[in-house]
């Protein structure tokens, strides 16, 4: 594992602003808390507007947006939402105590993703935003797109945690093992997060030594699961790994081993399981069939040695819409290899804008790079077009 650490300063708080929102979007006349918006370049109404999303379970790792190289092409906007709100932190624990099926109601994708069509509405008015979004976010705003498809031009999809589709194909998990060390289940998600040699080529047994020095060479310095000392009242990111380890509930049967993934994910989020399991309260999904309906471009750049999620579920998730293009990078969940190479950056760049030439010109880049991952057999699953 080539581990590039990058630091990018150049982006100042130019202008933070909160934004009104319903406590509850499914109650009718809801009361109205605040969220954070932070605006990364200065903004200007005659541009095209790019969204981002702070996560909970990416912030345990890394800011996406910090490793992006942002021009005057377009506004970008962050939105910070709902998951630093001390005034929905003090309802979860308006008796004493945390009320998990409260937490749950307040911090879910369905929220969020509500709250960031108010806060479009008042900044954008009638115009169409670009959503772009990586790991957890990406799941999130995937699940904006299928609930506001008519108020999106463009989507660019990095590594989405689409871990639904990953258990309804039954793609295999894969399990990291190393004898010789006593990882505990916390450093083996952070490794597998951060990992990115080829499987390909490698087994449990036989994993790139150099991918696993690497890690434990820096992962004193890496931000993770394993840094990660207390959760009990961090509501929203318990909230974000029940989502995402519902997602991954049914694929565990006494046919196949247990998932890391999902059990150290369902541990860490046990109090809002043990609710669910007691009440059975609804649980908010992204409809996928609505995501057919979407009529604009999606592009899905994903790492082809993704440990964290099978990286073939980005293959079937370009299936669900009419106009997608999907990239392959030779590189895992965290982006190590790419994200300090100038191509990628311009790829982005040149996808945002929807500039073919920018686009052939980056994609040369990252192919002289050897960064291009040649596809695998793709069976009966489409191959997208390229651009």
């Amino acid at each position: 594992m080539k581990l590039t650490l990058i630091f990018i300063f150049s982006i100042s708080k130019l202008n933070a602003q909160p934004y009104l929102v319903p406590y509850d979007h499914h109650l009718p006349n809801s009361r109205k808390i605040e969220v954070q918006v932070e605006f990364l370049n200065e903004f200007n109404a005659e541009r095209e507007t790019v969204f981002l999303l702070e996560d909970a379970f990416d912030d345990l790792f890394m800011h996406f947006n910090e490793l992006l190289d942002f021009t005057e092409s377009s506004n970008f906007v962050l939105i910070k939402g709902r998951k630093n709100s001390e005034e929905l932190k003090r309802g979860v624990m308006h008796s004493g105590k945390p009320d998990y099926q409260l937490a749950y109601k307040l911090f879910n994708q369905d929220q969020v993703a509500r709250d960031i069509e108010v806060i479009r509405k008042v900044l954008l008015g009638d115009k169409k935003v670009i959503l772009l979004g990586y790991s957890s976010a990406a799941m999130v705003l995937q699940h904006y797109l299928s609930l506001y498809p008519q108020q999106v031009s463009r989507m660019i999809s990095v590594n989405p945690l689409v871990f639904d589709i990953q258990k309804n194909l039954g793609f295999p998990e894969f399990n990291l093992s190393f004898p010789t060390l006593k990882f505990s289940p916390e450093q083996l998600f952070d490794f597998s997060y951060y990992s990115n040699f080829n499987r390909q080529m490698s087994s449990a047994k036989s994993a790139s030594y150099s991918s696993l020095i690497g890690f434990l060479s820096y992962r004193d310095v890496l931000r993770g699961f394993s840094h990660k000392i207390y959760f009990e009242n961090d509501f929203a990111l318990q909230v974000r790994l029940f989502e995402h380890s519902i997602a991954l509930s049914g694929f565990q049967n006494t046919s196949q081993k247990p998932n890391p993934n999902f059990e150290l994910m369902k541990k860490w989020s046990e109090a809002i399981w043990n609710t669910y399991l007691e009440t059975n309260f609804p649980v908010f999904g992204t409809n996928y069939d609505d995501l057919l309906h979407f009529q604009g471009k999606v592009v899905l750049i994903g790492g082809a040695f993704d440990q964290l999620i099978y990286p073939k579920s980005y293959d079937i998730l370009a299936e669900f819409y009419s106009n997608s293009t999907l990239l392959l990078l030779k590189d895992g969940h965290a982006f190590q290899k790419t994200s300090g190479k100038e191509g990628m950056h311009q790829l982005v760049e040149a996808f945002i804008t929807n500039d073919f030439e920018k686009k052939i010109a980056a994609y040369k880049k990252l192919s002289e790079a050897n960064l291009i991952f040649e596809k695998y057999s793709e069976g009966d699953f489409k191959i997208p077009p390229l651009f």
